[in-house]
Parts: C-alpha cells; sequence; structure tokens
C-alpha cells in the first residue's frame, strides 16, 4: 500500500494494516466464526473503537483490502475505456484488476478458503458485485441495442462471474473463458 502524505495519512495507512493483518492471522488460525472483533483490536494494539473507525462494516470487511465505490468504478470503467474497447471488454479487464487475493504472501489459497467455507465472508463478496446489477444494467442498456430484460440479464451473468472464477486455480483465466461465452451469447457494440 503506496501512502503519500503526511504523518496522519501514514499512521492511518498503518493501523488499516496493523488492524488487516492481525484479523487475517487470527482468521487463518481459528476461523472467521471464533475470532471476536476485541481480539482483532487487542491483536493490532489498538482500541475498539479505533477498529470500527476504520471498518464501521466490522470483521467483514477485515478480510477484504479494497476500498472502493465499486458501483461508481464499475461505470468509470466502461466509460473511459480506451476508444475501440467494448463495453464487455472493459469490464472484464475491471472484473480481473479485483480478483481477490493476488497477494505475493503466499496466503491466497488460505484466505480464498476462508471465504468460499464461511457464508457471512461469501455472501459480502458477492454482494459487492451484485449491488451494482442497477448501474451496470443502465451502463450495458447506454452502450447497446440490447433491450432493458437482455441487459438485465447480462449484468446479472457478469457479477456473478467474480463468484466462479475465484473458486478456480487460474482465476483471471477463468474469468477470460466466462467473458468468451458471454460474447457469445451477446453481441456488444463498441
Amino acid at each position: 500500500m503506496a501512502v503519500t502524505g503526511g504523518l496522519r495519512e501514514r499512521k492511518r495507512a498503518q493501523t488499516r494494516v496493523a488492524l488487516r493483518t492481525a484479523a487475517t492471522r487470527l482468521f487463518l488460525e481459528r476461523g472467521f466464526d471464533q475470532v471476536t472483533v476485541a481480539e482483532i483490536a487487542d491483536e493490532a494494539d489498538v482500541a475498539l473503537t479505533t477498529l470500527f473507525t476504520y471498518y464501521p462494516e466490522g470483521k467483514v470487511a477485515l478480510i477484504f483490502d479494497r476500498e472502493e465505490d465499486r458501483e461508481a468504478e464499475l461505470v468509470r470503467a466502461i466509460e473511459q475505456r480506451p476508444a475501440g474497447t467494448d463495453p464487455l471488454s472493459a469490464i472484464e479487464a475491471f472484473m480481473i484488476s479485483r480478483l481477490p487475493f493476488t497477494s505475493n504472501d503466499g496466503k491466497r489459497d488460505e484466505i480464498l478458503e476462508l471465504i468460499f467455507s464461511t457464508p457471512q465472508l461469501r455472501a459480502h463478496v458477492r454482494q459487492k458485485w451484485t449491488d451494482c446489477e442497477d448501474a451496470l444494467t443502465a451502463e450495458l442498456s447506454r452502450h447497446d441495442v440490447l433491450g432493458a430484460p437482455a441487459a438485465r440479464a447480462l449484468a446479472r451473468f457478469i457479477l456473478e462471474s467474480p463468484d466462479i472464477a475465484a473458486r478456480e486455480a487460474s482465476p483471471d483465466t477463468a474469468l477470460q473463458v466466462i467473458f468468451t461465452n458471454l460474447r457469445r451469447g451477446w453481441s456488444v457494440s463498441t
């Protein structure tokens, strides 16, 4: 995590990293449901109120390292795609850039297993994508000749694809296969 700015910004970034690191270690050691937010705060050497200041969603948010307005970023990826790039390719590139846990610390598989074995975590990660349905439907309708039902159906298929791809040994390859098949079913213009 590259952080620029003053001392306050650096301290905030350090606190976030300490909380995420402590949570990840505890979750992997004992399981998500066996760890309390108080234990995470204690392990990271911060007050419980500090944990909730940084992660208002509680311990679910601690396992995920990307904070963004996903809906706005997805729409922006389509709107700002390079000339000649169709909307599906822009969405595919966006999703590949957000596949979970492409970290170099060797914990990717352990973290994915934790997510898929913990209903609350899996629901959270899927929800982050499916919450984008209305915005993606509108954007697909704006850039294509698809009628509303077809655009919504395509949006749903697209937004389920990260959950499917993340379960594969090579999520980026799986996502490419999914999008190749989506292109066969829908003709989306540039």
